[in-house]
């Protein structure tokens, strides 16, 4: 799944060619895609309007429009395709044509999904925004904030951390990650973490993001950018697919963790009910 670095490598790589670029038209193969528009408004809304701005809040991709806002998750596979003349592929569901190229949605799955809103109202108020937590790069994700949110719940780390309602845009790659470098396994209960754990946590989050966007990335399976760029901070992974641990040498274990594939080292992260210090 397009985690937050892939989609700001989406986001970025796209306002270099489709700004300031008017739709001519719009094609729909698959329209389960579309959430709150029947096929014909969605098309007929779009047509004559120019693509503004790209914001990017979480994981969602936010299409600034001359009027409109097109709000677009990729959820496990989906990916948007600068082309030409090419023939429209089978998995190509929505394409939004131009005078000289066309920007296509591409999704194995069929699980992404798009919502378009009027301008006129507080994109934080739309849906699917309105429950979108704060992203690790945001001042307002404070250590008092997360411990709030922790101390409710007994859930796996892990489980809580992919909560996108608390914090936005991590995703199970970069979890893995982030609970190695802070050395926590990821089934320890959210509730015993201490403030010095929370701020580890804190402080590794925006470390690897900003790491992951600046290479890129991670090309794991499918991601790739509008722009076919590949992710290089696969190459920087430090336990997330890896079999040995490049701290002590022991094997690294994958478990499920709320269902989801985990990796850790069980001597440099030990299970274990942590104490809240308040240190």
């Amino acid at each position: 799944m397009p985690e937050l670095p892939e989609v700001e490598t989406v986001r970025k790589s796209l306002k270099k060619v489709i700004l300031n670029k008017k739709i001519v038209d719009v094609e729909i193969k698959y329209n389960k895609i579309i959430k709150n528009k029947t096929d014909e408004d969605f098309r007929k809304l779009l047509i004559g309007q120019k693509f503004i701005d790209i914001k990017r809040l979480g994981k969602y991709l936010v299409f600034v429009l001359s009027d409109y806002y097109l709000i677009s998750h990729l959820r496990m596979e989906g990916k948007f395709l600068v082309r030409r003349d090419e023939a429209i592929g089978k998995h190509e569901h929505i394409i939004f044509y131009f005078t000289d190229f066309n920007l296509r949605y591409h999704d194995t799955r069929k699980f992404g999904t798009m919502h378009l809103y009027s301008k006129n109202k507080d994109i934080k108020s739309l849906v699917p925004l309105m429950n979108v937590g704060i992203e690790p790069f945001d001042s307002a994700l404070t250590i008092d904030y997360l411990e709030k949110h922790f101390s409710k719940t007994t859930r796996p780390v892990k489980s809580t951390l992919l909560d996108q309602r608390i914090i936005s845009g991590l995703g199970n790659i970069y979890v893995d990650e982030v609970l190695f470098l802070a050395k926590l396994n990821p089934e320890n209960p959210t509730n015993t973490l201490s403030r010095k754990n929370i701020s580890d946590i804190i402080k590794y989050s925006k470390l690897v993001l900003n790491k992951a966007i600046e290479l890129g990335g991670t090309t794991i399976r499918t991601f790739s950018s509008g722009s076919e760029i590949s992710g290089r901070f696969q190459n920087e992974l430090r336990i997330h697919t890896k079999k040995v641990c490049p701290e002590c040498g022991q094997e690294v274990i994958k478990i499920k963790v709320g269902g989801r594939g985990t990796y850790h080292c069980h001597r440099c992260q030990p299970l274990k009910r942590l104490k809240k210090t308040g240190d």
